[in-house]
């Protein structure tokens, strides 16, 4: 029997006077905290949103954090003060021996914000990621058996819906983010199941899961896999037509080549092989064969519905993916501002040219707790095939051992939310039978970059063709110069418009012009757009607070200007500089990615950046 059990080697102890007690955080469920045995009364939902937020970050967190995390747009006054108050009933229950004069050791203060203390396995959410990780070397080492005891241990650490009982844009977003990653580390854990044979247990479960998430294609593979090995081959097949039914009414599309694969040897009768691995991060939906017994993990997520206006760049970027007398790796980095739609053009055009990528396909945001270029290189290591045993440490090895696994493999990357030119390089793959995807916020100055793509909100006729299409209304329900109105209200940034549209959607009484009033107020823009607003918001808190003090001044100051063009001249005016100092700052605001420079001395806030950054004075 493998021992599974998480232990928090360093989890935070005090002395209460009556012996030790260990701090436990649970975050996978209801928001619930003990000591020791004893649990420990929270406070109010906005006072659990605080400790949520803390034990989730596992570091300082700034206090307009956790003044956007529990109140969202539109905070009240006192916030910082309620924040504040908070942090102390906090510290209180956790530390209710500590006299006034003492130090607080578990929930401290200083730079402006909070640090909560304690060691990342008394938290559930950070137990669950460490035995997850376990799992997946004991799969690549081979033991099947133990990483199937770890997998069902990390599933164990749920107690329901996560994050329950606590509310706020944060709350919403980091639910649905943890609610993808147990539905993913299910589908590890059962294309495990699989390969150890027990298939006839898993169909009522695979059933289930795909009933209640129908677009999963990886679940109708699985589903397919387990009725077809347990000699159901037309439940098999009606499994894939029930799966090809919802995908084609809800958004437009086929199956992909691989599930639609699986179909075709169900449907021939072929054998499917218990004995042949199926990969570690590819969707287990994938052919459980790979050329010269490779791996072949094919990971691109689905592609947006309804792209718009991105004809020309998806035509130019595929055609240079693909050109048949290529001599170096093709990479294409596609930049542009929050909610452009960057990836939903690069996952366009990855889908695109998927077949001429047969030995497959690799993907990795580079946001999250994976961020590190060795943390992404050792999943892609293992994701093609290699035993976690030989997969080297450090960044220049991994990187390697990378490029020599991709070598004369027809593969495609694409690498999300690339940060600069560094984290990039060591990603590539070195010889030009492989493509290279990429998306950033600003282009990146590095001459491996073959194709550089730079895309702007879109035209006025594109963005309101956008927002017909994706509200499902017809263009004649509203007057042109609604529509006009609403999608420059959007800044025609594409997430911005699918989030109005989804709002009219969802609102069928509205009129175009009801909502494009609702959205005039800049105080209640981002709020009115639901899921993309805050999307938009953290977007651009995050690229504003890598902002020196200098540089967050001066977007300060231009953002109350009415103009909507910035040149060197009215900026010095503004900021009360020279105007050559001016323009150096204003080069360094582009540099940063919160200006555009449409033009020769020429400087525009991009999007809703304006609209961001005065509502958070």
């Amino acid at each position: 029997m493998v021992n599974v059990r998480v232990t928090p080697t360093h989890a935070v102890s005090f002395d209460d006077g009556r012996g030790r007690a260990d701090l436990r955080i649970s975050l996978l469920g209801p928001v619930r905290a003990w000591r020791g045995q004893a649990e420990i009364d929270l406070g109010t939902p906005q006072q659990r949103t605080v400790l949520a937020l803390l034990a989730a970050q596992g570091g300082p967190v700034p206090r307009d954090r956790l003044i956007d995390g529990v109140y969202g747009e539109r905070p009240p006054g006192c916030a910082p003060g309620l924040v504040s108050t908070y942090a102390s009933r906090l510290r209180k229950v956790f530390e209710p021996e500590r006299t006034p004069r003492s130090h607080a050791r578990v929930l401290t203060s200083g730079r402006g914000g909070y640090e909560l203390h304690i060691d990342k396995g008394g938290v559930d959410v950070h137990a669950f990621a460490s035995a997850v990780e376990q799992a997946r070397e004991r799969r690549g080492t081979g033991d099947l058996h133990g990483a199937s005891a770890l997998f069902e241990r990390a599933l164990s650490l749920w107690r329901g819906e996560p994050l329950s009982g606590i509310a706020g844009p944060w709350a919403q977003e980091n639910r649905t983010a943890l609610e993808e990653q147990r539905i993913g580390v299910m589908e590890e854990r059962w294309a495990l199941e699989l390969e150890l044979g027990r298939h006839a247990a898993l169909t009522s479960e695979l059933a289930a899961a795909a009933a209640r998430f129908p677009l999963r294609e990886s679940l109708h593979g699985l589903l397919m896999r387990a009725l077809h090995r347990s000699g159901r081959q037309a439940d098999a097949l009606r499994a894939f037509a029930e799966a090809r039914s919802a995908l084609v009414s809800e958004l437009g599309i086929e199956p992909c080549a691989e599930l639609r694969e699986l179909h075709r040897r169900i449907l021939d009768g072929e054998r499917d092989d218990d004995a042949r691995p199926a990969p570690s991060y590819a969707p287990s939906y994938a052919p459980s064969y790979a050329p010269e017994g490779r791996t072949r993990p094919a990971q691109l997520p689905p592609a947006l519905r309804h792209l718009t206006g991105r004809d020309a760049p998806a035509a130019a970027m595929a055609a240079a993916l693909t050109a048949p007398d290529r001599r170096s790796v093709p990479v294409c980095l596609v930049s542009g501002t929050a909610g452009v739609g960057k990836t939903a053009l690069a996952l366009e055009v990855a889908h695109r040219v998927a077949e001429h990528f047969p030995d497959g396909q690799l993907h990795a945001r580079l946001e999250g707790p994976l961020t590190e270029p060795a943390a992404v290189l050792g999943q892609f290591l293992l994701s093609c095939g290699m035993r976690a045993e030989d997969i080297p440490d450090g960044l220049g090895a991994r990187a390697a051992a990378f490029r020599s696994l991709l070598a004369g493999r027809r593969m495609l990357v694409v690498l999300e939310g690339v940060v600069s030119s560094a984290e990039l390089s060591p990603l590539l793959p070195g010889t030009p039978t492989a493509g290279v995807i990429a998306t950033a916020r600003r282009p990146l100055p590095m001459p491996l970059i073959t194709d550089h793509v730079p895309i702007d909100v879109l035209s006025p006729a594109d963005a309101r063709d956008l927002l017909v299409l994706a509200s499902g209304r017809e263009r004649h329900t509203a007057p042109d110069t609604d529509w006009a109105r609403l999608a420059e209200l959007c800044g025609r940034l594409p997430l911005a418009l699918r989030s109005a549209a989804a709002r009219l959607a969802e609102r069928p009484v509205w009129t175009v012009a009801h909502l494009a009033d609702r959205l005039a107020d800049e105080r209640r823009l981002f709020a009115e757009l639901r899921c993309g607003g805050t999307a938009l918001r953290s977007a651009f808190a995050t690229d504003c607070d890598r902002l020196d003090a200098e540089q967050a001044r001066a977007l300060r100051l231009l953002a109350g200007a009415d103009a909507a063009d910035v040149t060197p001249a009215s900026a010095a005016t503004c900021l009360g500089m020279e105007v050559r100092e001016a323009e150096e700052l204003l080069e360094s605001l582009v540099d940063a990615g919160v200006l555009d420079a449409p033009g020769l001395g020429v400087y525009r806030f991009p999007g809703l950046l304006r609209a961001f950054v005065r509502g958070r004075d």
